[in-house]
């Protein structure tokens, strides 16, 4: 394995899990998941040379993920056909043994019934990304993105209480 090969291969080990979640954010179905996963570690792979250091690695990776899974939505159906197909996985996954799948099922949800940009900035919130990361990722001014955060939050802590 090169060098390059092997710096690349521990970046995405170390940014792995974080890259499944925000994917797990906007696919209901599992196989849709490891094929958006796929195709994110796919771009990022082809990007990857021209990576330039601007930003921090994970604010890079985190763009792509964000931008492969909008391109990914759009291929596949319409947001409202996304979020009918989502709920469906929710009611189809009461057999799920582990107890707090439905209460992070409801999360998923909620998140879901957000409008798009809102949903993109608490996927990312949930992945610990900064402020300012996230302004990177989004284009938005720091400020801008905490209002939204806020925001989003407080519509999110709404659907919530409505889906109990």
């Amino acid at each position: 394995m090169e060098k390059g090969e092997n710096i690349f291969t521990n970046l995405i080990e170390a940014n792995k899990d974080k890259i499944y979640r925000i994917c797990c954010y906007y696919v209901a179905d599992e196989e849709d998941r490891k094929d958006l996963y796929q195709e994110t570690l796919l771009n990022i792979w082809k990007g990857y040379k021209s990576f330039r250091g601007e930003a921090a690695f994970s604010t890079w990776v985190f763009r792509i993920t964000v931008n492969t899974a909008l391109l990914f939505l759009n291929k596949k159906r319409s947001i409202q056909q996304k979020a009918a197909l989502f709920i469906e996985s929710v009611e189809n996954e009461e057999n799920e043994t582990y107890r707090n799948h439905e209460e992070i099922n409801l999360l998923h949800k909620g998140i879901n019934q957000l409008p798009l940009l809102d949903m993109i900035i608490i996927s990312l919130v949930l992945e610990e990304v900064s402020s300012k990361e996230i302004a990177l990722i989004t284009g938005l001014t720091e400020p801008n993105v905490r209002v939204r955060v806020h925001r989003a939050k407080a519509k999110l802590k709404e659907l919530l209480k409505g889906g109990e």
